[in-house]
């Protein structure tokens, strides 16, 4: 019996591939970008790009865990349309004396058939994705990269297991769905139609009045959250998430009604060619419309701002390193004896003198300046900083001789200031930038030595002058009036003629630590910031996060497209008769096939429009939380529109599927 019913199923997906389109095309989707994701994730080029990649693995896993149970769900929703599809043909089976318990191992064997298929299909795809995003993440790191088609076994074990987990799940889900049919039911089961939900529509439109309200509200929390950043204010962003998915569901769920109403009341548009008919098909499906296209409204939503997210990680990183390590290595930290509590400074200062000597005599340096942060322990700016205590170890001004400043505005290749024996400078990382407008507008004079200064400007560098400047602004002043100044701490910046590596800070750190006693305990601190370790770690940090985002928005686009188009196709089922009917009263096939194309664009674009509209604000919103942070200043609608261009391509295949499938299940009608 078994040899019969492989037979049977063999020759049954033979028959019925074209009907099996969009269960292929979301299989091979699926597994592709899993298999793709583990194999960079495993991959020893990546991995061995920085210690932290390693982490890389682990974090595509457990991004991996969380995406077989969507899958198992994306596929056992598939299945449920196929038996769906078939459910009349099965029951002519259980008509004409077929036991049900072998009708459920055929449609089993069939779609264990079509999986394995699929999934060896999605092998070599897979390859194919997993070159280009190890070639994406290579080129990240500056490093050459060459197509290569040699596989670690892990992934292809790992992958493997995922199938064999998924399709356990879908197949016993839907054994257990034929268990529970009777001949009725899988005979009428394609032809069930929906209820309206709206009776009354001055409720719909008031509830849809609220529901915008609520989503324009929480996209205006979400921004101002992003604008002021303050720790308080987590409250307002989770206030702004709820509302906007709530708003997401209300919208969508009254404004497939409200669409239908108006254009019901406008006969020119009803009854204008073939849109009555596309309308009365919509009406057939208002009860659970609103609740599908919601949840594949927030699917998208989250898929753009999540895919927004990993491009928006590059810039963010660029930028964070001219911040973190302008220089290719820092030495920070000489003290001077601002803070007599302070013990063992001289050992430090010693210290500091071995790294010193180590530079000068294992690398070729291209430049070099040694500074001093003075004070006079005075707050005549600070007291304009409100939390100055968290942005920095002292809360008094710091200080910077002009000729130091240019010197390491030099170093970066920035143009350099002048300053009038009788003026100063502000400048600032971002965390102080709304401080600095306040003593901007102050325009207050200040005193040094008895000689007074007045503000000649502020501004934000994205350039760090060393943590132990003493907090995150620093006032540059001119050198005659630094004379005789406490010394804070002292600082040696280098530029050297190679590119600096994780293992240079690695042979520095071997010198040793700066200590600290700090009661019984002793503080120790490693004072050298090199360029190359802090762009491995950040380019890690950064590759880890934004793969894992970007795996997260592929998979969510199969979900949305794999359900919406399942959504389009259950139409097809239910709706051949009537385009049969078409026929026979003599509509050309090209009408036929604009009527379904124009049927299936309806049912694509109606989701997307509204998280459009929330992804392009949430972009700069994104845009703005990574400039207060890093101070890195991105075209958000560049990014945002690379997003919406990649989101439409793989909407578009699915679009395309659909309606190949959609126009066969007419024309199979049409032909009995």
């Amino acid at each position: 019996m078994l040899q019969v019913l492989s037979k049977l199923a063999i020759r049954n997906v033979k028959r019925s591939l074209k009907d099996y389109i969009i269960y292929i095309v979301t299989v091979v989707m699926a597994f592709s970008l899993i298999f793709a994701f583990n194999f960079v994730s495993f991959s020893k080029d990546v991995t061995e790009l920085s210690t932290t990649m390693d982490n890389l693995k682990y974090a595509v896993i457990f991004v991996s865990i969380i995406i077989v149970f969507v899958i198992a769900w994306l596929i056992n929703y598939t299945m449920r349309f196929m038996f769906e599809k078939r459910s009349k043909e099965f029951g002519t089976y259980m008509i004409l004396g077929i036991e049900k318990k072998e009708i459920n191992r055929l449609f089993l064997l069939e779609n264990l058939i079509l999986g394995i298929i699929a999934f060896i299909i999605s092998f070599f795809i897979g390859i194919i994705f997993g070159n280009i995003f190890s070639a994406i993440v290579m080129n990240l790191f500056k490093m050459p990269y060459q197509i290569s088609l040699r596989i670690s076994l892990t992934p292809v074990l790992l992958s493997v297991l995922y199938f064999v987990l998924i399709y356990t799940f879908t197949l016993f889900r839907s054994s257990h769905r034929m268990k529970k049919m009777k001949i009725h039911d899988l005979i009428y089961l394609e032809k069930k139609n929906e209820e309206k939900i709206w009776k009354k529509k001055k409720y719909r439109n008031v509830l849809f009045i609220i529901f915008v309200i609520m989503g324009a509200t929480g996209l205006y929390l979400c921004d101002y959250f992003f604008k002021i950043m303050e720790s308080y204010m987590m409250l307002y962003l989770l206030v702004a998430i709820i509302l906007l998915i709530i708003s997401i569901y209300g919208i969508t769920f009254t404004l497939g009604d409200f669409i239908l109403a108006f254009i019901s009341k406008r006969k020119k548009i009803k009854y204008s060619k073939d849109n009555l008919f596309v309308l009365k098909n919509f009406e057939a499906k208002s009860k659970t419309i609103g609740m599908a296209l919601g949840t594949l409204s927030l699917l998208i939503t989250l898929n753009l701002i999540c895919m927004n997210m990993s491009f928006v990680m590059k810039d963010a990183y660029e930028n964070n390193i001219e911040q973190q390590a302008p220089y290719d290595i820092l030495v920070e930290g000489m003290y001077g004896e601002v803070d007599e509590s302070w013990t063992g400074i001289g050992d430090n200062r010693k210290k500091a003198w071995e790294y010193i000597n180590y530079i000068h005599k294992n690398y070729d340096i291209t430049d070099e300046v040694h500074y001093q942060i003075l004070t006079l322990k005075s707050h005549q700016v600070s007291k304009h900083i409100d939390d100055i205590g968290d942005n920095g170890l002292y809360d008094y001004d710091s200080y910077l001789k002009v000729s130091d400043y240019n010197k390491l505005l030099e170093m970066l290749g920035v143009d350099t200031i002048e300053l009038k024996d009788n003026e100063y400078f502000v400048t600032g990382d971002k965390t102080v930038e709304k401080y600095l407008e306040k003593v901007e507008k102050s325009n207050e004079k200040i005193t040094i030595n008895g000689k007074e200064l007045s503000l000649k400007d502020t501004t934000i560098k994205n350039f760090r002058l060393g943590w132990s400047t003493g907090n995150s602004f620093i006032i540059v002043i001119p050198d005659d009036v630094a004379k005789n100044m406490q010394v804070v701490t002292e600082l040696y910046a280098f530029n050297t003629k190679n590119e600096t590596t994780e293992e240079d800070n690695m042979k520095l750190e071997e010198i040793g630590y700066y200590e600290f006693p700090d009661g019984d305990y002793i503080a120790k601190y490693f004072p050298v910031t090199v360029r190359g370790y802090m762009e491995a770690m950040n380019k890690s940090a950064m590759t880890i996060f934004s793969f894992s985002l970007l795996y997260v928005s592929f998979i969510f686009i199969t979900v949305v497209g794999t359900i919406l188009s399942i959504q389009t196709l259950s139409d097809s089922n239910k709706n051949k008769y009537q385009y049969k009917l078409l026929e026979k009263l003599g509509v050309e096939k090209d009408q036929i096939h604009k009527t379904i194309r124009k049927q299936i664009t309806a049912n694509f674009l109606f989701p997307i429009i509204y998280p459009i509209i929330i992804a392009i604000i949430t972009a700069f919103s994104i845009n703005r939380l990574f400039y207060a942070v890093t101070s890195a200043q991105m075209n958000y609608l560049v990014t945002i529109f690379i997003t919406i261009s990649i989101f439409l391509v793989i909407y578009g295949i699915y679009y395309i599927a659909t309606y190949i499938t959609f126009k066969n299940n007419i024309e199979d009608e049409s032909s009995k």
